[in-house]
């Protein structure tokens, strides 16, 4: 697991450097082979240009770090309703509406990431800002219907 982290670190670099954010790495080895996976965001949009961007940026770190002629790498975006996965990804989906679900209610918080840590997070909501313990919310996912309010 630590390769896989060491490798996304620097590919997260490289993907700064073109104005990208790397939500998602994962990596699987099997033999002589190498199967990587990266999700990406750019706050302008992301679309096949970003993800053609990404492929051309990670796949020869890829072929480096792990010897490999033809690694398979899939590149995509995270999607306008994506679930967040951890804690970093409120951080870079700031800005962007979101919807939580905090531990044992059954009603949805809706607003916008003002700003997050690995432990907090704080959301413009209807009713002002307002913070939020990560360790306290269920679910959450980002909520395309608020783009444009």
């Amino acid at each position: 697991m630590q390769e896989q982290e060491t490798v996304g670190a620097e590919i997260e670099q490289l993907l700064r450097t073109a104005g990208l954010s790397l939500v998602e790495f994962s990596v699987a080895k099997r033999g002589n082979s190498v199967s990587a996976k990266a999700v990406v965001y750019s706050p302008k949009g992301t679309g096949t240009d970003e993800c053609s961007a990404a492929h051309r940026l990670i796949y020869p770190r890829l072929q480096l770090h792990y010897g490999v002629e033809d690694p398979y790498l899939e590149v995509s975006s995270p999607g306008i309703d994506r679930i967040i996965r951890s804690p970093r990804e409120y951080s870079v989906f700031a800005g962007k509406g979101v919807k939580i679900l905090p531990v044992n209610e059954t009603e949805w918080i809706r607003g916008k990431i003002v700003s997050a840590t690995d432990t907090e997070l704080v959301l413009e909501t209807n009713k002002g800002k307002e913070v939020f313990d990560l360790s306290a919310v269920a679910k959450a996912r980002l909520d395309s219907t608020q783009e444009g309010d």
